[in-house]
């Protein structure tokens, strides 16, 4: 992170003092520099650093900042020497990206002059900048760290001095539930990968992201999370992470963590495949509900009639209501008048496949789908009844190829895989909102440019309606008796809004 700050600032022009005190850390950064400036057409830029082993080289710096290792006693510890060794003016930045910049700035005699500015990796990418207002933050230090963010052509958000500040904090469940849905067995890492990038747009899934982050540096800032709140069930750490960072699989930097790495082999998001849309023929049964998007859209266009009700042609149902939409009972209406060899598909973002093979005489041809984000994406999330049978798991996966998509099968789970995990990303965003931390707007900024999510987890919110969010969190609460899905009180107001 260091070496990623230093290229950014000379990338922009400016002259970089870098501190390393070990030797071989110090020939890494060099080689590192010197081989992105020239492929960066900017090689005489290298002339502008100077690499230095202590931090009395820093003396006469107008900005510093900080990126050791995330260890409280640590950064204070330098920010004390900083103090001293660099008078003011000088503005003392922390790039920590968990801990209270506040805890690290009562080190200084002068805290005015100290700020967050924690850069996203990798640095020279990533477009966001988070300024981070400690309790004892001058203004003047704030817009000196504004400007440097502008002058290095990254995008600043000013954000309060809460654990996790925005990005860190609103990130959690994006892999914590991708955690828990692994070790309930709902599906393998890869498969989970896949749904979020293929049908949810992610440019990389949750463990791959892990991995590329570092296994250990993303426990780290969940335990940070966990431990600075109290004991919050919704930043609770995973025991899989914990056993991952003792075996020392720590993702890409180790060879090995979710996936293995081979040396000159990178384990990007996973390919598209081709499952090109139609042509199609007969009908399609969708019955009426709004959990499902853009289906019957979808459906006409690879050549199939939609129609509400049961025609001789019919090739396969879809239950499109929730759980307040009357699903049960739609699902036992075109059970009752489906074709038998028509496989049955019913919405499970709210409910449990189980609910519906309760309610219905044969289950040999019940298929739970995820609604929500069928039509929007390129794969399809599919659960299968306990007594699906083969023929009709053929003839469903049938279906949703013609439509264009790709089939993933996952086991029965609490609001699948992506209403799972976005409204608890939108449920997080929501809770912080509420807590003064930023506004909604810059939330979405934040997210978007800070981890590359395809949408703001509020605009998402807007966009999936706050209701089928709540629903699918009441879901979520109601099977697993978890404190962690309560949802916020800020989310249950905007549900109520809509519904007016």
């Amino acid at each position: 992170m260091g070496s990623g700050i230093a290229l950014v600032g000379l990338k922009a022009g400016l002259r970089v003092v870098l501190v390393e005190p070990v030797d071989t850390m110090r020939d890494r950064a060099r080689d590192y520099l010197h081989r992105h400036l020239e492929k960066n057409g900017s090689p005489e830029r290298i002339h502008d650093l100077v690499l230095a082993a202590d931090l009395e080289s820093l003396s006469g710096a107008r900005v510093v900042i900080e990126a050791v290792p995330e260890d409280l006693g640590l950064k204070q510890a330098i920010f004390r020497q900083l103090d001293v060794l660099c008078s003011p003016p000088a503005v003392l930045a922390t790039n920590t990206s968990t801990l209270s910049v506040s805890a690290i700035a009562s080190a200084a005699s002068s805290p005015e002059r100290v700020a967050g500015m924690h850069f996203f990796n990798p640095a020279p990418v990533l477009p966001l900048v988070e300024i981070v207002r400690a309790q004892q933050t001058g203004e003047a230090a704030l817009q000196v760290l504004l400007e440097l963010a502008h002058t290095l052509r990254k995008t600043p958000i000013v954000t309060q001095d809460t654990p996790g500040f925005v990005v860190n904090r609103v990130a959690r469940p994006f892999y914590g539930e991708a955690l828990r849905l692994l070790a309930e067995g709902t599906a393998e890492a890869a498969s989970i990968d896949r749904i979020v990038e293929r049908a949810g747009g992610f440019r990389l899934g949750p463990f791959r992201l892990m991995d590329l982050i570092g296994i250990d540096v993303n426990f780290a800032a969940t335990k940070s999370m966990y431990e600075q709140t109290f004991g919050e069930p919704r930043y609770r750490p995973h025991w899989i992470q914990e056993r991952m960072v003792r075996q020392g699989l720590l993702g890409r930097k180790a060879g090995r963590g979710f996936y293995e790495y081979p040396q000159g082999v990178s384990s990007d998001a996973t390919a598209a495949a081709d499952h090109p849309v139609g042509p199609a023929h007969g009908q399609l049964v969708v019955t009426s509900g709004s959990w499902t998007p853009g289906l019957a859209d979808l459906g006409r266009q690879a050549g199939y009639t939609i129609e509400a009700s049961v025609g001789a042609d019919a090739m396969g149902g879809f239950v499109a209501g929730g759980r307040s939409e009357g699903a049960l009972e739609l699902a036992a209406q075109l059970d009752r008048t489906l074709p038998v060899q028509a496989p049955l598909f019913c919405q499970t973002a709210d409910l449990a496949i189980s609910e519906y093979a309760a309610g219905l005489g044969g289950q040999e041809r019940l298929v739970g789908f995820d609604g929500l984000f069928f039509a929007s994406g390129g794969a399809a999330t599919l659960v299968g009844s306990e007594a699906l049978g083969s023929d009709a798991r053929a003839r469903a996966e049938a279906i949703v190829r013609s439509l264009g998509r790709e089939p993933i099968w996952i086991r029965e789970a609490p609001g699948l895989v992506l209403p799972r995990i976005v409204s608890m990303l939108s449920n997080e965003a929501a809770f912080a909102v509420a807590e003064g931390v930023a506004e909604a707007e810059t939330i979405d900024l934040a997210m978007r440019l800070g981890t590359n999510y395809p949408h703001g987890p509020l605009e998402w919110g807007e966009a999936l309606g706050w209701r089928r969010i709540l629903d699918v969190l009441e879901h979520l609460g109601n099977e697993t008796g978890e404190e962690r899905y309560r949802a916020a009180p800020w989310l249950k107001r905007k549900a109520r809004a809509q519904e007016t």
